[in-house]
């Protein structure tokens, strides 16, 4: 029939259809968690808040070393001004005593720091004193070249020639006197510059503080004697080698002794860095004694010397040099000091024979306008 072939027919037809067919598909596939653009995402974020945490806790530790750095040396830096402060105050103190027991006081005093102000040495059979100290120093400032004015009178001859030392020795900062003899060449102690190959040397009228170089040094049949070099010094009127020495002659010792000078403002600042500032040079004075007769000859004299006058001069009323402060003696029965100077004359042949120029002063039997004789040129 018509009616049922198309029945049939539509039948068939529906059961191809479009629809009917897509209803038989599979589902998709599902992408896995390690191909998902979110997974890879979220770990790269992971990855940049750990390296951002990482730097900043390195950041934070070298902050605090650096902090603990700095209390560290702040902690050091007030420790050395106390012990400085409580040091200076002791020598103030010693100031108020008898010179017997700022002497006695002296020898058992504790440096602060490691910087060691040389004993004068003690003579034979007697012990030495213990060095002080003082606090260091720092470089060297360029010197001006400004001349200083002709001495007018034996304190400023004094006051110019006669200089502070300060040399780098192996035991730490060492202190001491000088005097020039030559223009350029100052004369002092060996045991004062030790084995430095430099030293420091100032005074007022050096404008600041000048580098030396260590030329010579002898401490072999009783002598201590070394030579500095100085370049760049204003010109100093150096000071005579005198010809001779008598007992009961009138002497005065002239130097930087550490008692006094660790008290001396200006040498505060001239530690602080100051470029103008320099200690008052110390003036003691008193008569010979008696003249010993050793290789070479001592002199024993009453004017007062102690730590830091090693190397200065020792001077007549014309303020021409008699000897070279070296030696202290202490009678500890009697509480007496005696300091010992050795004579010019053997500094004058130890000069003459390194080839070091020098002053002599014309004996007193001569006439003043004798010609001074010089010594060897280096």
């Amino acid at each position: 029939m018509t009616d049922g072939e198309n029945t049939t027919s539509g039948s068939s037809t529906g059961a191809t259809s479009p629809a009917e067919s897509a209803g038989t598909l599979s589902p998709p596939a599902a992408v896995p968690w390690y191909r998902r653009p979110w997974f890879w995402g979220l770990l790269l974020f992971l990855c940049l808040l750990l390296l951002a945490a990482w730097l900043v806790w390195k950041e934070w530790q070298a902050a605090e070393s650096r902090r603990a750095s700095l209390e560290r040396q702040t902690a050091e830096a007030r420790q050395n001004n106390q012990a400085r402060e409580a040091f200076l105050l002791r020598l103030r103190l010693l100031l108020e005593k008898e010179p017997c027991d700022i002497q006695r006081e002296l020898d058992t005093m504790t440096p602060p720091d490691g910087v060691v102000w040389p004993p004068l040495p003690v003579a034979p059979g007697q012990s030495p004193a213990d060095a002080a100290e003082a606090p260091a120093v720092r470089t060297p400032l360029t010197p001006q070249s400004a001349a200083a004015a002709p001495p007018t009178s034996v304190a400023e001859l004094l006051e110019q020639g006669t200089v502070l030392i300060l040399a780098q020795r192996k035991e730490g900062l060492s202190m001491g006197s000088g005097f020039f003899v030559a223009p350029g060449y100052i004369v002092t102690n060996a045991h004062v510059v030790g084995d430095a190959g430099q030293a420091i040397v100032v005074n007022k009228a050096t404008k600041g503080l000048l580098t030396a170089t260590v030329l010579r040094t002898t401490q072999s049949g009783g002598r201590d004697f070394a030579v500095l070099q100085v370049r760049g010094a204003p010109p100093i009127t150096p000071l005579k080698l005198a010809a001779d020495i008598k007992r009961t002659e009138r002497v005065s010792a002239w130097g930087f002794p550490g008692a006094v000078t660790a008290d001396d403002p200006k040498f505060a600042a001239m530690l602080q860095g100051s470029a103008t500032a320099a200690p008052e040079v110390v003036y003691t004075d008193g008569a010979v004694s008696v003249i010993l007769q050793r290789t070479p000859p001592l002199i024993v004299h009453t004017a007062t010397v102690s730590q830091g006058n090693s190397g200065g001069p020792l001077v007549n009323d014309k303020g021409d040099v008699v000897g070279i402060n070296t030696f202290i003696k202490l009678d500890d029965e009697s509480y007496r000091q005696s300091s010992l100077a050795i004579v010019s004359a053997s500094l004058a042949d130890y000069l003459r024979s390194v080839g070091i120029p020098f002053s002599q002063a014309a004996p007193a039997s001569q006439a003043p306008a004798a010609q001074p004789a010089m010594g060897g040129k280096p």
